[in-house]
């Protein structure tokens, strides 16, 4: 991965300043995608959408953050030894999501479903790296928010349907899930294969769906379709 110029953003709430990494070059070596529909690249980490001022503590949605200014090394300014010492902005765990949820912060479906699929999958993040049974959602909390889920992607496009599909198996609801399978198109038939092995196992954990091998030169960048979705 080759660094971009960080982006100096502006709290929309107080106006205190932080700084936002970019990526030049992403790589998408060791990606590991997952059955909730999560992608990491170890490589290339990911911008966060959803962040906490660590001026005046509120949820800010990164994207709604006014840019002030870039620190480019190649074109140095006064300003840019100053900006230097701010702080990066920071992603949030499964509990910031739900409050943004109950803070209004999605008034639009689009938006509320992009909060949910983050809160999913950070919940499932404590997961990723463990074994054995019981690698699921089962907070009251995190239930809830994928039922929620459940009924937001109901009219979903392909890819949303997957997202559904998972979500149901994690719910431990193995028929809707199945049933639904059947209307997701060639294009997702190798993910559509390995949910159904999971359902007929009546699994719910989150498993590894795909992942890649670490390799030592600079790859071809593979969009991270997860992310865009969501």
């Amino acid at each position: 991965m080759l660094q971009g110029p960080d982006v100096v953003l502006a709290c929309p709430h107080c106006q205190s300043l932080a700084r936002l990494f970019t990526v030049a070059n992403p790589d998408p070596s060791g990606a590991v995608s997952w059955s909730d529909g999560y992608q990491e690249m170890p490589l290339t980490p990911a911008q966060p959408n959803l962040s906490r001022c660590k001026n005046c503590g509120k949820l800010m949605w990164v994207a709604e953050c006014p840019p002030v200014g870039m620190i480019d090394e190649n074109h140095p300014l006064p300003e840019h030894e100053e900006w230097k010492k701010l702080p990066y902005v920071e992603p949030v765990e499964e509990a910031d999501y739900l409050e943004a949820l109950k803070s209004g912060m999605a008034p639009e479906p689009e938006r509320e479903t992009e909060l949910r699929v983050f809160a999913w999958w950070r919940a499932n993040d404590r997961h990723r790296r463990n074994e054995g049974p019981g690698r699921y959602p089962q907070s009251p909390e995190a239930v809830e928010n994928l039922e929620r889920l459940v009924e937001l992607l109901k009219d979903g496009e392909h890819e949303f349907v997957l997202f559904r599909a998972e979500a149901l198996r994690q719910l431990g609801r193995f028929d809707e899930a199945q049933d639904i399978l059947h209307g997701i198109c060639s294009d997702y038939a190798i993910a559509r294969e390995m949910l159904a092995g999971l359902i007929a196992k009546k699994s719910r954990d989150v498993e590894v769906l795909f992942s890649e091998p670490l390799t030592a030169g600079p790859q071809p960048f593979q969009e991270q379709v997860s992310e865009a979705n969501a």
